[in-house]
């Protein structure tokens, strides 16, 4: 298909590009080409002594937020390496433990074991947060629906705790930019309370400021981000759930040591699908993900309609500008993101019908300049030489696209997008 000259703006405007969802055949089994690791003579030393020292039958643990169930650093910043791990003996009383071992020489040492307060390790931060050059440990606990966060000091062989308190999600950051790392807490009991709360080490762990005055009827958080919100300010953007679909967005901002709502939850964040707040055009400034009907479907079936999903920056007073839109396919399967400068220039015809045929249009002109359908195997064999491309197979459906779609050729550090088509194992 080809577009008139007056058309052509739209068509370094729109990208497509492919995200992978569970139950589509877009990547082949992992599993089956896996070879065995082959270990380095010292991790093999230090398997050995781990494996020496945690009781028979129990194994290494690794937390939610980490791939990894060994952290190796310099904890005590005296040029000999340290390891940590958490293993979990369910039997016992006390289910998780962690162990730090020393290298000395060719061996690893024991120095301590400590115990765990919970039965599930959600996380594990290795960050300097006292300010001496000495890398603290921060892990997150949890027991059933309550957590636990603990900072430990690891000095001359011995473990300190210097923080300990509960949480619903925690971020280290350096929110109000004065080169020593903080710690914002989050922590939420539906139709109780809702606090944040921001700690910094001087002396002790001190809370720099606290809102407790937040609405805490709703669901619960399902997104929380800290960073920058504007230019040149930082602070931290909660999505919340109402149900198991709806949602709305809160953004704090940290000015001063000082914690201030500066956009509640309230219309102008509420959208009907749960949106996570990012910073989707990577500008180091994060969005809020909206919801917005093309244009023409105002009226139609919520259920029915093609949604865009939109993202604006907070303007630095009290609303919101746009940033960046696109068409994100409900399942997750495919993506078409849009230049800016064609936010409201760009629908989709009213004719469409999700999960069977979408065209995105012009909308002064109806010209279609990008068609995504699905089509059945036999339909498939047909359309594949009618200028159609595989996206991907869900199910018993094939996935195909045709438009000429540009990619954006936007310079490093521009608010645009440029997202190639990508196949992931996709066998035609």
């Amino acid at each position: 298909m080809r577009l008139s000259i007056k058309s052509l703006r739209c068509l370094a405007a729109a990208t497509l590009s492919l995200s992978v969802l569970s139950g589509c055949t877009f990547i082949s089994d992992p599993v089956s080409k896996m070879k065995a690791p082959q270990l380095s003579a010292d991790k093999a030393t230090l398997m050995a002594a781990i494996n020496s020292h945690i009781p028979a039958g129990t194994e290494l643990i690794r937390p939610v937020n980490d791939e990894s169930s060994i952290f190796t650093e310099d904890l005590n910043n005296d040029g000999i390496m340290e390891s940590l791990v958490f293993y979990r003996t369910p039997s016992e009383a006390v289910e998780i433990h962690g162990m730090i071992l020393e290298k000395q020489g060719d061996a690893w040492v024991k120095k301590l074991v400590f115990d765990g307060d919970g039965t599930m390790l959600e996380s594990v931060d290795l960050k300097d947060m006292t300010g001496d050059g000495k890398l603290n440990i921060i892990t997150g606990y949890s027991r059933g629906e309550e957590k636990g966060l603990v900072v430990y000091s690891y000095s001359s062989g011995s473990l300190e705790e210097v923080l300990s308190l509960p949480y619903t999600k925690y971020m280290i950051d350096d929110l109000n930019k004065d080169g020593i790392e903080d710690i914002t807490v989050v922590y939420f009991k539906r139709n109780e309370f809702a606090t944040i709360s921001i700690y910094q080490y001087n002396d002790g762990f001190k809370v720099l400021d606290k809102i407790e005055d937040i609405d805490p009827y709703f669901f619960n958080y399902y997104n929380i981000v800290a960073g920058k919100i504007a230019k040149d300010k930082e602070g931290i953007v909660l999505d919340a759930s109402v149900d198991f679909q709806s949602a709305y967005s809160l953004i704090v901002l940290m000015e001063h040591n000082k914690l201030r709502v500066v956009l509640p939850g309230d219309t102008r964040t509420y959208k009907d699908r749960l949106i996570a707040s990012e910073d989707i055009d990577h500008d180091g400034i994060i969005e809020v993900g909206l919801l917005e009907a093309p244009k023409g479907w105002e009226y139609f079936d919520p259920a029915d309609i093609p949604y865009f999903t939109s993202y604006y920056k907070w303007d630095g007073k009290d609303g919101l500008t746009f940033a960046v839109q696109l068409y994100r396919d409900p399942s997750d399967r495919f993506t078409i993101n849009f230049d800016p400068e064609l936010h409201g220039k760009v629908s989709i015809d009213t004719k469409s019908v999700l999960d069977k045929n979408l065209k995105f249009i012009m909308t002064d002109t109806g010209e279609t300049f990008a068609e995504v359908s699905f089509f059945s195997p036999s339909e498939w064999d047909k359309a594949k030489n009618e200028g159609w491309e595989l996206l991907g197979r869900d199910l018993d459906k094939v996935i195909g696209y045709r438009g000429e779609l540009e990619q954006s050729t936007t310079k490093e550090g521009s608010n645009k997008i440029a997202s190639p088509i990508e196949r992931k194992g996709i066998d035609e």
